[in-house]
């Protein structure tokens, strides 16, 4: 199931060859990032901002037995990067994950930013109480110096938004987003939601709310992933997202979707517009406080399920790689004219 190996991407014009990725090891190439899984979770604490800083539970010694399995074998089928995107406040650890990225040989990235959706119950009280300067300088900082005292930088900023309309607080978080993208680089990935088949157009307009701030502040589309963009059911405005240059993410798949993620996908493809989509499948989940971290979902599936189903359906290997390889390249590649120094 393996994908071959990539060739050169581009990136808004210049070959991602040329421009660098921020991964928990350090930076590299764009283009060395390889077979991608774009959207995936390793550890989470999904309990209540308050409620993890009051009771706070320790690392189990069983975290990496349990993730590490699922790791080496995506690694054999061919994968060889991860993009962690665990929201900073639902458990994101920086350096678990560099151990797992170092015990796994897989290239992975972790995400600065905020998480204001479901309900606030992640949001923590400085997101309320700083300005949007003031957010941008902490992302900034941690992009500069690295996050807390582990000195990893991130690879992206992940927002949580789900306001239709939007709400002051997630306006403010868009604008720091913004900011600490003007500065950075690092692109902006949003989870849009959470509705998922229950109103056509209602994520999409959040989608596009979202959209139409960011390039007021100055931010080119390209630097903006649709998070969840599957959860909208009208494909034409996945197509119109696209057509202004976004990022469409299809990052929800469970074995069972082979149809539906082969229709989708293929309407962009028809549309000319495959090189605007991401997939992945939001799997994993390591959940603190759980025994063993719960029910995790495992990351074979793309390879085993959907990928066939994707050639059976008509897509080349010119398009696979497209999609696997040199999309999540060109997504993740830092869109700054000069690079800040691996030294912190």
């Amino acid at each position: 199931m393996a994908i071959g190996l990539p060739g050169c991407a581009q990136v808004g014009g210049i070959r991602a060859k040329d421009r660098q990725v921020m991964t928990v090891a350090g930076p590299i190439d764009a283009s060395a990032l390889g077979m991608t899984l774009s959207h995936e979770h390793l550890f989470a604490d999904l309990r209540p901002y308050a409620e993890q800083i009051s009771t706070p539970i320790p690392l189990g010694g069983d975290v990496v037995e349990v993730i590490l399995p699922h790791l080496q074998e995506i690694r054999r089928l061919g994968c060889r990067s991860v993009i962690d995107c665990t929201a900073t406040t639902l458990g994101r650890n920086p350096a678990l994950i560099k151990r797992l990225s170092e015990a796994s040989g897989l290239q992975m990235l972790t995400v600065t930013g905020a998480y204001v959706a479901a309900g606030g119950r992640f949001v923590p009280p400085y997101v309320l109480d700083e300005t949007d300067e003031e957010l941008a300088a902490r992302w900034i900082g941690e992009w500069r110096h690295g996050i807390g005292d582990t000195r990893i930088r991130p690879g992206l900023i992940k927002l949580g938004i789900e306001g239709d309309p939007l709400s002051a607080t997630e306006r403010k978080v868009l604008l720091a987003g913004a900011r600490t993208h003007l500065e950075t680089g690092l692109v902006i990935a949003s989870h849009t939601g959470p509705w998922a088949q229950v109103e056509p157009g209602r994520n999409a307009r959040c989608a596009f709310a979202q959209l139409d701030l960011l390039e007021g502040a100055g931010v080119d589309p390209s630097a903006w992933i649709w998070v969840h963009a599957q959860n909208e059911v009208r494909g034409d405005l996945h197509v119109q997202a696209a057509g202004r240059g976004a990022w469409v993410s299809f990052d929800g798949f469970r074995p069972g979707q082979e149809n539906g993620y082969v229709a989708m996908i293929g309407r962009m493809r028809d549309e000319g517009l495959l090189e605007r989509v991401l997939v992945s499948q939001d799997a994993g989940w390591y959940n603190a406080g759980q025994p063993r971290g719960g029910e995790f979902k495992p990351f074979h599936p793309i390879f085993t399920a959907l990928i066939p189903a994707l050639r059976k359906g008509g897509f080349d290997e010119s398009q696979m790689q497209m999609l696997f390889v040199h999309n999540p390249a060109r997504a993740f590649a830092l869109r700054t004219s000069e690079w800040i120094s691996g030294d912190t």
